[in-house]
């Protein structure tokens, strides 16, 4: 599921024209990187799925840092982030899977004074096969 939707986001072209890179689209904790916007892929917890199946529930955060200013670029990544990464149902790579994918909410604007950026994050419940 993780490569499938990496994949789906950097092969975007209105996402690459609001200036997400691969090199600015990372997973996990890292260190400030120099490019903007850059986004931020957190994986929740893998839970098992209906009656012990091979799929696992779990949920995906998308944070998206900007140089601070207007949140009018974070939210457009957001708006096509929902249309993007829900387009992915029923899309198979091999043994990985996404059979569901379900915006939750886009958070408050905030500010990272770590990262020095505004930010906004997007949550998705995830059912699917890794």
């Amino acid at each position: 599921m993780r490569t499938i939707v990496r994949a789906a986001i950097l092969a975007d072209a209105q996402l690459v024209s609001l200036g997400v890179t691969p090199e600015a689209t990372l997973a996990g904790d890292v260190d400030t990187p120099v490019g903007r916007p850059f986004l931020n892929l957190k994986w929740g917890s893998n839970l098992p799925s209906f009656r012990e199946q091979v799929t696992i529930q779990t949920t995906l955060a998308v944070w998206v840092h900007d140089t601070p200013a207007d949140y009018s670029r974070i939210d457009q990544i957001l708006a096509r982030l929902r249309t993007v990464l829900q387009s992915l149902e029923g899309v198979v790579d091999g043994t990985s899977e996404v059979q569901v994918i379900t915006w939750n909410n886009d958070g408050p604007d905030l500010q990272d004074d770590g990262h020095r950026t505004i930010v906004k994050v997007a949550n998705f419940s995830v059912v699917g096969k890794f």
